[in-house]
């Protein structure tokens, strides 16, 4: 069960946001446009060019969390942890960097 929202935050709807699953080629390909590697905001950047046209309302909005933060930026960095748990993205970068593993270029010409 999904926990309750704070009574002065409005209530998120599940569904409306674009779903992670989404971002997963957009960070790829950044991460070999950007040369293999790059630090978390340039890839970032990139990806938001890519997905632009298809983020929401919800995507674009603040995190109630900290009110700054746009929620497609908090969702790509969920998808980033997917692909990296699955492989697709190294997991002995520094931190704050994103590399992209031969597996993920692998998936990346398969597609």
């Amino acid at each position: 069960a999904e926990p309750e929202a704070p009574a002065t935050s409005p209530k998120f709807k599940k569904g409306l946001k674009t779903p992670e699953s989404a971002y997963r080629r957009p960070i790829l390909e950044a991460l070999v446009e950007l040369g293999g590697a790059s630090e978390l905001h340039a890839v970032l950047e990139r990806v938001f060019d890519k997905m632009k046209g298809q983020l929401n309302s919800h995507d674009l909005a603040a995190l109630p969390s900290d009110g700054v933060t746009p929620r497609w930026q908090n969702t790509a960095q969920w998808a980033r942890n997917a692909l990296r748990e699955g492989g697709y993205i190294r997991d002995d970068s520094p931190h704050g960097v994103w590399a992209i593993s031969d597996k993920g270029r692998e998936w990346l010409k398969g597609q």
